[in-house]
């Protein structure tokens, strides 16, 4: 099962399979969860509905950490919400390793409106990476690898 940062409920594999198999795609997915909570997950998720968000973040340092698979152009993945449920299913069109003291508002143009302003994005982003970070000893710095991954949405 996909790694999940605490506070999200795991998915059931077979409401993923189900998700996956109702929307008629076939090959292998990811699962990931896009959010700090439930509100802000139902948040992103609807930005991401409505075309806003098109593109989202990863930390190669946390990859690395928890043996997930190294995102590539091409990956189908289910996002899951707070609850651990399938909602979307997008797929990854562009990945363009920047460090993060790099991001300029091209970078944070994927993200959703609400965010995009790099006074907003830099401190939000450090605070919720800082917080998955803290565990492996590391913290957000200027030349920390970060993954602009654009995406499309599928379902």
């Amino acid at each position: 099962m996909t790694w999940l940062p605490t506070g999200c409920a795991r998915p059931d594999l077979a409401e993923l399979d189900a998700f996956w198999a109702a929307a008629d795609l076939t090959g292998p997915y990811a699962v990931r969860w896009i959010g700090l909570d439930d509100e802000s997950t139902e948040q992103v998720i609807d930005l991401i509905r409505a075309g806003d968000k098109t593109g989202t973040f990863t930390l190669p340092w946390i990859v690395a950490r928890t043996a997930e698979p190294t995102p590539a152009v091409g990956d189908a993945i289910i996002l899951v919400d707070f609850g651990g449920h399938p909602r979307l299913i997008v797929r990854l069109k562009n990945i363009e390793q920047v460090a993060f003291g790099q991001i300029t508002t091209t970078h944070t143009a994927l993200d959703g409106t609400p965010v995009r302003d790099l006074a907003i994005w830099k401190p939000m982003h450090t605070q919720y990476w800082n917080a998955m970070l803290a565990p492996h000893n590391l913290v957000v710095d200027e030349d920390m690898p970060v993954w602009v991954e654009a995406f499309e949405l599928l379902r």
